[in-house]
């Protein structure tokens, strides 16, 4: 699979939790900025239901979220669908061809089944050839197929054309997206020893990445150990560390020192291993991602490793399309943060808005008079209405 920098371009999200309609578009780097509970979270978690939904089922992926009620809007009034719409871009014979993939998926009226994909479709926008504009694509209605044929109506047809050959390049770039949410309690658990290249949802398996790096790709590993010293500075390396059948990680501080196990680490610089390693992993650094998202990056990070956190971002925004949510000012006071790579996100009568940065506040940035962090302290920044 090819990486194309960015991955997606806009999506659309409708009646999914807290969001009942948003249209979002990206660049490499993309920050949702807004406040506890503003639903940050709530517009990347429907990403991830888009990778969960074509591993597995959409059944399982809304049991994994409490079920249909927990997924769909309540306010201002309760729907009984949700839609999710991706315009993104793979490489199809080693061309970047875009492609518009979504569904609707709602309540069964019958009550025969929890759920229906009420609709399913995918286009892949060719290019043009001697006869015009060309694509390829399929819809479907209620298990319907167009063209003949049909499935279950509570799954998903693109898995099914996948291991058909047809729209593989599609399937395995949505499941090619990677989410984080790190948990330092789980990342401290020591772990059965065994290979791998993937960083886990919560932080699992980051002492395997860590040796995983070391071994294949020790520049990157070096990049790693850098970026921890600018936010941590006493800090000299994090490393795997192999106890007879099982790994976990140490931190190297001082030459000659103990290293620190992972109970002695502390949650900041620990969290700060988990976040580098998330963008710098093998699967990101071989190209295997398509995407990279990380919740609350600063999370326990002190204001002044602010702008090392920033770096790494920047970095490996250059490598894959990152993700993140924050509600860190200290995070974008930086001259050089465009603003056009932000997302602010507001909670307004219980629904979530996102749009891009309001004009006036955008003007002034751009004009060097203050900065994203400076507005977002002072309460200033708030979506474009209309975007």
């Amino acid at each position: 699979m090819g990486q194309t920098v960015p991955f997606l371009q806009r999506v659309r999200v409708t009646n999914y939790k807290s969001i009942a309609s948003c249209e979002v578009t990206f660049g490499p780097l993309l920050v949702l900025l807004g406040p506890n509970g503003a639903g940050k979270s709530n517009f990347v978690d429907a990403l991830l239901f888009v990778a969960d939904a074509l591993g597995s089922t959409p059944a399982d992926a809304l049991a994994k979220r409490g079920g249909l009620d927990e997924v769909l809007r309540q306010v201002p009034q309760p729907a009984d669908h949700f839609g999710i719409h991706l315009e993104f871009t793979v490489h199809l014979d080693g061309e970047p061809t875009p492609v518009e993939y979504g569904f609707l998926i709602g309540r069964d009226h019958t009550e025969r089944r929890s759920l229906v994909v009420r609709r399913e479709y995918c286009v892949v926008h060719l290019g043009e050839d001697e006869e015009g504009v060309s694509s390829a694509g399929f819809g479907m209605e209620a298990g319907m197929i167009d063209g003949g044929g049909e499935i279950e109506q509570d799954r998903l047809y693109l898995p099914l054309a996948a291991t058909q050959g047809d729209y593989s390049d599609v399937y395995h770039s949505l499941r090619a997206m990677l989410f984080h949410h790190l948990d330092v309690d789980r990342m401290r658990q020591i772990e059965p020893f065994r290979r791998g290249t993937q960083l886990g949802y919560s932080g699992e398996r980051l002492g395997v990445v860590l040796g995983a790096l070391a071994r294949a790709h020790p520049v990157f590993k070096a990049r790693i150990d850098d970026y921890l010293r600018a936010i941590v500075p006493e800090a000299v390396s994090v490393n795997q560390r192999v106890i007879d059948s099982y790994s976990t990680v140490e931190l190297h501080t001082r030459e000659g020192e103990r290293p620190f196990g992972p109970d002695a680490i502390s949650e900041g610089t620990l969290h700060a291993a988990g976040v580098l390693a998330a963008l710098f992993q093998p699967v990101v650094v071989d190209g295997q991602a398509t995407l990279v998202a990380i919740e609350e990056p600063e999370t326990a990070l002190h204001p002044a490793a602010a702008g090392a956190l920033f770096d790494a971002l920047t970095e490996a925004s250059e490598r894959v399309q990152v993700v993140v949510t924050t509600q860190s000012a200290d995070l974008l006071d930086r001259d050089e943060f465009d603003p056009a790579s932000v997302r602010v996100v507001a909670m307004t009568g219980g629904v979530t808005v996102i749009g891009e940065i309001d004009h006036v506040s955008r003007r002034l940035v751009e004009d060097k008079r203050t900065t994203l962090g400076e507005l977002m302290r002072s309460g200033q920044l708030q979506p474009e209405v209309g975007e």
